[in-house]
């Protein structure tokens, strides 16, 4: 069973020549390499707990495979993951119709250990929750309008005294870029949210209309927002960054599997000028196909706001200046409210609804406007 993950999830060879401390030029098969470290796991204690640190990226469990363990909805595993009961160990990103997307994965340790009882426990919550609800339902309605109109006026007047800060100690050009910046967030935000909702009702026409329209609305705003002085635009490109498409022909398949390769990327790393001549085989790449712009936004005079946006090449270049005329830059994950693609809390979605934010974004990318010549 073991073997067969760490063959699946294909860990670089020379990591697992690494973690048995052999020469780094061994020539053992991967297939051997996998056999002896099972062997070793199965005798040695010490030895897995050091196999599951060391690789527990590489064996991290994701959203589709944790519902398949758990036996859980999607809207389960979203409700556990909100209530902190599904620990995230990293996101993870892909590209989709143009949008860089991402997602959770969690260490497969702390999902194996758990048992059908605490799954039943996670469920048997809300089923209280509801039953209290029912004994008591107009006064808690009442208290959570109450509660989520007084979460509102305390943003609206935190919000209020944040700008006069920043007209006051900054300059009206300063409180114009970080309102945008700001606003630009939730947008980003409600894409998010309304491509999750598209996803959980099937293909609902509304959700994805209104998920592009957020997301151009974003487009809209980097574009003006780049021409401010507080911003700063980099380009990302990770490694892997084109887009490989690889097919080979009949021959070089039958030659792929007499060779034990890994699969066809690996015979075309060994083989690449055999299969670039081909005429058969079909291969082509499409560059920077993952690189993502990075925008930021700041100023040395309000050093606890700091704002950043990615906007993936292939939507960024139609406005956006040529990657090799900006400086690059190490992708770092961001934690806390701006770190990008996550979805919308439950609390955030009372304090910014989605009519609010488009007023206030609009507001904002107006009075933007009048500092940009």
């Amino acid at each position: 069973m073991l073997a067969e993950l760490i063959s699946a999830r294909q860990i670089v060879k020379a990591k697992l020549i690494d973690f048995l401390g052999l020469p780094g030029n061994c020539q053992d098969k991967t297939d051997h390499l996998v056999s002896t470290i099972v062997s070793v796991l199965e005798v040695d204690t010490a030895e897995q707990a050091r196999f599951w640190e060391t690789f527990k990226s590489e064996l991290a469990v994701d959203p589709v495979e944790l519902e398949e363990i758990l036996k859980c909805s999607a809207v389960e595993r979203q409700q556990w993951i909100e209530q902190g009961k599904l620990p995230i160990l990293e996101y993870r990103s892909f590209r989709k119709s143009g949008i860089h997307l991402e997602y959770p994965v969690h260490d497969r340790r702390f999902i194996l250990n758990l048992t059908q009882t605490d799954i039943k426990s996670w469920r048997q919550e809300p089923k209280e929750l509801t039953q209290n609800h029912r004994q008591k339902p107009v006064q808690i309605s009442t208290e959570n309008t109450e509660q989520n109109e007084q979460s509102r006026v305390a943003f609206s007047s935190a919000w209020e005294k944040i700008i006069v800060d920043w007209n006051e100690q900054g300059s009206a050009e300063i409180s114009a870029t970080f309102q945008l910046a700001y606003w630009t967030v939730w947008a980003s935000r409600w894409a998010k949210e309304n491509q999750l909702n598209s996803k959980a009702v099937g293909s609902n026409e509304i959700y994805e209309t209104h998920q592009q329209e957020w997301y151009e609305r974003k487009n809209q705003a980097v574009k003006l927002l780049i021409e401010m002085p507080y911003a700063m635009l980099y380009f990302y490109r990770p490694p892997g960054a084109d887009k490989l498409y690889l097919e080979l022909c009949d021959d070089h398949q039958e030659m792929m599997k007499d060779g034990y390769y890994w699969d066809k990327w690996e015979f075309l790393n060994q083989n690449r000028r055999l299969v670039t001549k081909c005429r058969e085989c079909v291969y082509c790449e499409t560059k920077d196909y993952y690189s993502l712009y990075y925008l930021e936004i700041k100023s040395d005079k309000f050093p606890d706001f700091s704002f950043s946006y990615h906007t993936p090449y292939t939507i960024g270049r139609k406005f956006l200046p040529h990657p090799e005329t900006l400086p690059a830059v190490d992708h770092v994950e961001q934690d806390g409210i701006f770190r990008f693609g996550r979805p919308l809390l439950e609390q955030e979605k009372v304090i910014h609804t989605e009519k609010d934010v488009l007023l206030k974004f609009e507001a904002a990318l107006l009075f933007a406007k009048k500092f940009v010549s």
